[in-house]
């Protein structure tokens, strides 16, 4: 009898030490704040986009984006996505022109973007410092693309606008003498998705320097996009 007393003792205290743990675990360190989601909820972006070729600036072009969720739709497995509208116009002045849909899928475990028939891991959680994950594991087994958490609660500051908690997701980081493809995004607490890089450079591969300076950073040929937060929020009804 006294056995079964403390059996059902030790039980009871550990089921109450994995409420308490429960209770005080904070959701901002598993890090769902970093990319909110909720109907109404938008996204403005600043876009600038840049060609080279023979190592000079050819063609520099902006425009406006922008991201609003609008519903919650189930697919045919009964799993619950936001429903994301994808807009654009050359400049705030213009009106937006729909370009396209996202899905987005916040589960316990990770955060998935469906788009183009293309299901993307964006975030596993909690995030953690330097930690990387399989992004493509929905498309290509063979051939993973790995996504890498980088400066975990550090602030963030961009054309005026300043964060103090972001997170910064590298998405793609390769620089060779040939190539430099360099992708990321920087999310910050509570605001979600405020600045986005892309960078693909294709340097003068001609080893001999007869035809272009060689391993000197030279773009024969490449492209850079920026996406710049300008405001986000709720849509008032």
């Amino acid at each position: 009898m006294k056995k079964l007393l403390f059996l059902v003792a030790v039980v009871a205290g550990f089921l109450s030490s994995c409420g308490d743990d429960e209770i005080s675990r904070d959701p901002d360190s598993i890090g769902y704040q970093y990319y909110p989601l909720e109907v109404g909820r938008y996204w403005i972006f600043n876009v600038t986009e840049n060609k080279y070729v023979n190592n000079a600036k050819v063609e520099t072009t902006t425009h406006q984006t922008r991201e609003e969720i609008d519903a919650i739709v189930k697919d045919q497995t009964g799993k619950e996505w936001y429903r994301v509208e994808l807009s654009r116009r050359p400049d705030a002045s213009a009106n937006w022109v729909i370009s396209g849909v996202r899905l987005v899928s916040l589960s316990a475990n990770n955060l998935q973007i469906q788009e183009n028939n293309q299901t993307t891991v964006q975030m596993v959680f909690p995030v953690k410092n330097g930690y990387s994950f399989v992004a493509n594991g929905f498309q290509d087994q063979e051939n993973p693309v790995y996504f890498t958490y980088a400066a975990l609660g550090k602030a963030f500051s961009q054309d005026g606008l300043s964060y103090d908690n972001t997170l910064t997701l590298v998405k793609l980081d390769e620089d060779t003498e040939v190539v430099f493809d360099k992708s990321i995004e920087v999310l910050a607490l509570n605001s979600g998705p405020v600045y986005r890089s892309e960078q693909l450079y294709d340097y003068c591969d001609d080893s001999t320097g007869e035809t272009c300076p060689y391993a000197v950073d030279y773009i024969v040929s490449g492209s850079d996009r920026t996406e710049i937060l300008e405001s986000t929020g709720l849509v008032q009804e």
